[in-house]
């Protein structure tokens, strides 16, 4: 029963969220697609419409993804943003892009762009240690909570020890000693 742990007390895989993943790379692409299009259309193309959309979809995403996913979403997040920026404004055609005319251009998107980058970064980092931070305490909160985290009642004894643990301790139930649970 190794699988337990991370498919559940039952030993299936949990149920998948409604449009999870749809939802997670619509917000980490789409949000600062649109802010990055919104900024461009009113003029100001590394303003503060493209940075709120990168920073929201970067936060939202990183909120609704999966637990093995929200490494990626950290991850992403600079290229996605970049891709934002420079892909709007190679687009809206601001500069022309060509030869060393590119090469410049595309210095000045990063540096537009590096800032939005690391915010968006902090804000991911943050929503992910939230997250786990939460889970942590909700598996703290008791057995009710997480039906696999319950203690071994007949692993009692110290586990370094050589004895077997006493009968008295095998009827005792969980123990609420930390040192002591197994899971």
């Amino acid at each position: 029963m190794v699988g337990q742990h991370a498919r559940g007390a039952g030993g299936a895989a949990p149920p998948p969220r409604p449009g999870g993943t749809a939802v997670v790379l619509l917000a980490a692409t789409g949000l600062p697609l649109a802010g990055a299009v919104a900024g461009e259309l009113t003029g100001n193309g590394g303003g503060p419409l493209f940075a709120l959309g990168a920073v929201l979809g970067t936060g939202v995403a990183a909120a609704r993804c999966t637990r093995s996913g929200r490494w990626w979403v950290v991850i992403a997040a600079p290229p996605v943003v970049l891709a934002a920026r420079a892909g709007t404004a190679w687009a809206a055609g601001a500069d022309a892009a060509r030869g060393k005319a590119l090469a410049s251009s595309a210095v000045r998107w990063v540096v537009d762009a590096f800032p939005v980058m690391a915010v968006a970064v902090i804000v991911a980092l943050s929503v992910v240690a939230g997250r786990a931070a939460l889970a942590a305490r909700s598996a703290r909160t008791g057995p009710s909570a997480d039906p696999s985290r319950i203690p071994n009642p007949r692993r009692t004894a110290d586990p370094g020890s050589d004895r077997p643990p006493t009968p008295a301790a095998v009827n005792a139930g969980p123990t609420t000693d930390r040192r002591r649970r197994h899971g």
